[in-house]
């Protein structure tokens, strides 16, 4: 494979005789870096994000949760048991449910979440917190923390002191009919404001935390939960510890890792990135096309040295391996110049965060960057195969017998 090799890399390489054939082949070899520059930057972004949007999620979702699978209020009886389990840090009952906020003539929709003292040490939404304390658990006060849209929906004023809401919760025990219209089939329920906390928007306007045995006591489930939120202390092991929970608490029971919470958006992220790949791909292979019209004008121009070539007994296999060698160093050429530019561009956003998002309600004020090892491993599988492919075409031809007996006649 050497004497391939060497021909490719003269014809491509050589600085004698400046031609076209010389232009298109930097040509092909700057469309081919380009392109997976941009793949490696665009690749980058779309994991930064996707790092951003889980982090953000991971501040509000546990490692693992467990609800009853027909939704159900479940009696708080299982925590014991799912201690026993080696990889379980902390197990936090909850229960929630949806009620009407109201303030001063505002009302909005949201969900109550009561939680009991060891959500504390679940380090979740406590973090958060951009006014007042997380004090739910004085018995004397039904003490609640709001999200900040809650905060804004109500027209909460917080800048003094902190004010109470009201609260209206469904009566589930009672059974609806038209004829009980002008009954009271909600519970009414004063609470007091003691902070906020603010994580996305779609948190911070839906959700507000009290205690569990204020929640219990609001929707009139005493010693009942929604389920329980767990921590673990080797989130590496998460599918293992699920498992082994399953076995505990039986098919009665759901038992859900943190990425089957938000299933649909993992699902959207990983469908972005294999249309980025797919798109990217395309763009890739009318790259590639140059380096066919390259080589089939380079085996015309180049007919007088295949035919010196041939007379000095150099076999048609050699003359095909050195037009695809050509075809081959050119998307390594292009890739590793491509690689260079990319991942440099990455890592000056990474560290510096020079392209700024500008929306006045983002949460992040940069576009997040993350270069992984595995985009670039693929992406330099992607440029080599198109590439190599687009290489044995031109490489066929040249080789062929019709070419060889072409070159003869010439010859003699």
């Amino acid at each position: 494979m050497y004497i391939p090799l060497k021909i490719a890399s003269k014809y491509i390489f050589s600085k004698k005789n400046k031609t076209f054939i010389n232009f298109l082949s930097i040509f092909s070899i700057a469309s081919l870096a380009v392109g997976t520059a941009a793949m490696i930057i665009i690749l980058s972004v779309f994991n930064g994000l996707e790092e951003s949007l889980k982090s953000i999620y991971r501040d509000f979702d546990p490692d693992l949760k467990i609800i009853s699978s027909d939704g159900s209020y479940i009696r708080n009886e299982l925590a014991n048991e799912i201690y026993t389990i080696n990889n379980v840090d902390v197990i936090t009952p909850f229960i929630e449910n949806k009620s009407l906020l109201q303030n001063n003539g505002k009302e909005v929709v949201s969900f109550i979440k009561g939680v009991d003292k060891t959500f504390i040490n679940q380090g979740r939404v406590v973090n958060n917190l951009t006014e007042g304390e997380f004090n739910l658990f004085n018995q004397k006060s039904k003490n609640t923390i709001i999200g900040r849209g809650i905060k804004y929906g109500l027209g909460i004023n917080t800048n003094s002191n902190f004010e109470s809401i009201t609260a209206f919760v469904l009566n589930d025990s009672i059974k609806i009919t038209p004829q009980m219209l002008n009954s009271k089939i909600y519970q009414k329920n004063k609470l007091n404001v003691v902070g906020v906390f603010a994580i996305e928007n779609n948190f911070d306007s839906n959700y507000i935390f009290t205690s569990l045995a204020t929640a219990q006591n609001i929707f009139n489930k005493k010693n009942m939960i929604s389920g329980y939120e767990i921590k673990l202390k080797n989130i590496s092991e998460v599918n293992k510890t699920k498992d082994d929970i399953k076995n505990i608490v039986g098919e009665d029971f759901m038992v859900m890792s943190f990425s089957e919470i938000r299933e649909g958006l993992y699902k959207i992220l990983e469908t972005e990135k294999l249309v980025v790949y797919a798109i990217f791909s395309m763009i890739l292979i009318l790259s590639s096309l140059n380096i066919f019209f390259l080589l089939i004008m380079m085996s015309v121009e180049k007919t007088k040295d295949i035919s010196v070539l041939y007379s000095l007994g150099i076999k048609k296999k050699t003359v095909k391996y050195a037009f695809i060698f050509q075809g081959v160093l050119i998307g390594i050429t292009g890739i590793i110049i491509g690689l260079f530019f990319g991942i440099i561009i990455s890592l000056i956003q990474q560290e510096t965060g020079f392209v700024k998002i500008n929306l006045p309600n983002s949460i992040i004020n940069a576009y997040p960057i993350k270069v992984k090892m595995i985009d670039i491993v693929l992406i330099t599988s992607i440029v080599l195969i198109i590439s190599t492919i687009a290489s044995i075409f031109p490489s066929m031809i040249t080789s062929s017998n019709k070419n060889f007996e072409s070159i003869n006649k010439n010859l003699s």
